[in-house]
């Protein structure tokens, strides 16, 4: 992300040389990258109270994701302002390890897959430089993805286990900010990172043996995107 940041500041020279789509044209585009999530209070979900913290260790180790897309664009006339709608798909995994003082190990990975409706409203300071804040609505289409693996498989069969977590922890759809920084340039590419901040419970508790609580688990994470915008014939 500091890497991004430096880039915009090293193009911005050649910012005035006109690096945006025209003015008051309607384009539409296709954008790719990556992005990086991660649920929150997932511990507070699956390990009851009575449980001493000092026994165990937990961590929420965020994971790379794809995401992709098609957009809209349109920049107003005479104005610094542009707005772009945007269909997302997006992979979103994250992975909660637990270690225990009996040496018990195990990790559950949350791979939750979105469609995501939604866009940004673009102020241009500098030409190309942007700067985008928006709202998306994400709706989970793989409500149990979910893995669970351990080092202690004689315990419960990792399958048989994994079988009835993805019956207790289903996942939710999501409401998101987005904050944006960016670049275009004028022959059609844009270049965008941004931090998602989401607002909904994106886990839903079901009842269970486990001893599961249900909890307020939002999601967070950055995203980094190439895009080619073309303009309506």
């Amino acid at each position: 992300m500091k890497n991004f940041f430096l880039l915009l500041l090293a193009l911005l020279p050649v910012a005035w040389l006109g690096a945006q789509p025209e003015s008051d044209v309607w384009f539409y585009g296709f954008k790719a990258g990556v992005n990086r999530h991660q649920i929150q209070d997932v511990s507070t979900t699956i390990i009851p109270e009575v449980f001493p913290t000092e026994t165990y260790t937990t961590e929420m180790v965020p994971a790379l994701g794809f995401t992709g897309g098609v957009t809209l664009y349109h920049r107003f006339y005479d104005s610094r302002f542009a707005v772009q709608p945007e269909i997302l798909f997006s992979s979103r995994s994250s992975d909660f390890n637990y270690t225990d003082i009996r040496d018990l190990e195990y990790s559950i990975r949350f791979g939750y897959q979105y469609v995501s409706l939604g866009g940004v409203i673009k102020l241009y300071p500098a030409a190309g430089i942007n700067f985008g804040v928006g709202a998306q609505a994400a709706f989970n289409v793989a409500t149990d993805q979910l893995k669970y693996t351990s080092n202690m498989p004689e315990l419960g069969p990792d399958l048989q286990i994994q079988q009835s977590l993805r019956e207790v922890l289903i996942g939710s759809n999501d409401i998101n900010l987005l904050f944006q920084a960016g670049y275009d340039f004028n022959f059609g590419l844009m270049l965008e990172a941004r931090y998602i901040l989401g607002l909904s419970d994106v886990l839903e508790t079901r009842a269970n043996g486990f001893n599961f609580i249900e909890n307020s688990n939002r999601s967070s994470g950055f995203q980094i995107t190439l895009g080619w915008l073309i303009e309506f014939p």
